[in-house]
């Protein structure tokens, strides 16, 4: 269940949150806009879009994390080997707590970060390990949706599609797996 949030709160001595209206199909109880009292660091962290940033708060060792690290569920992201490298550049960064630009503020940082990272983690070792034991057949990216999502209603398959289409470029990227070039491609393994 989604967390009800003020509408004006104040996080600490420097943050102070108001929630704002989202212009979006897709609200999460408005966006957190955060007023802060001090400077902070740009850090560039590609993947919800090619062009999303964060915020460090060095004084609070906090982030504003934007639409990449969400308060509740996940985020929707436009290329998952950028959003993936960012989550990584996060981590390093060991912040104590998260702002984030939707739902209530993350007080285990390191915990949020890595639990986005072993969710996507899962989701693309489902996709190769399906690849790799089916090596010898290539999928179109629904044939893939209906086996993965198998126990998901099927109005939600093509959201799914979305999300695994994301997942085989990922992979593409990374040499694991490659595409047949006709019009209805195919993936399949890179042994």
């Amino acid at each position: 269940m989604a967390a009800v949030l003020q509408r004006i709160e104040r996080l600490s001595s420097r943050v102070v949150r108001v929630l704002g209206c989202n212009p979006g199909p897709m609200t999460l109880q408005g966006t957190n806009t955060y007023l802060v009292g001090t400077g902070s660091r740009v850090l560039y962290t590609p993947g919800h879009t090619d062009d999303h940033m964060a915020l460090l708060l060095e004084e609070e060792n906090a982030l504003f994390s934007g639409d990449c690290i969400l308060g509740e569920g996940t985020t929707v992201f436009e290329d998952l080997y950028d959003y993936m490298n960012s989550l990584k550049e996060l981590l390093k960064i060991k912040a104590d707590i998260i702002y984030p630009g939707h739902g209530p503020v993350i007080h285990n940082a390191e915990a949020k970060i890595q639990e986005y990272i072993s969710h996507r983690n899962i989701r693309e070792e489902q996709i190769l390990s399906l690849l790799r034991d089916n090596f010898e057949k290539s999928f179109r990216v629904m044939e893939l949706v209906k086996i993965i999502y198998k126990n998901t209603p099927e109005h939600l398959h093509k959201m799914a599609e979305h999300n695994i289409s994301l997942h085989l470029r990922k992979l593409e990227k990374e040499g694991k797996i490659f595409s047949s070039m006709d019009p209805d491609k195919k993936w399949k393994a890179n042994l």
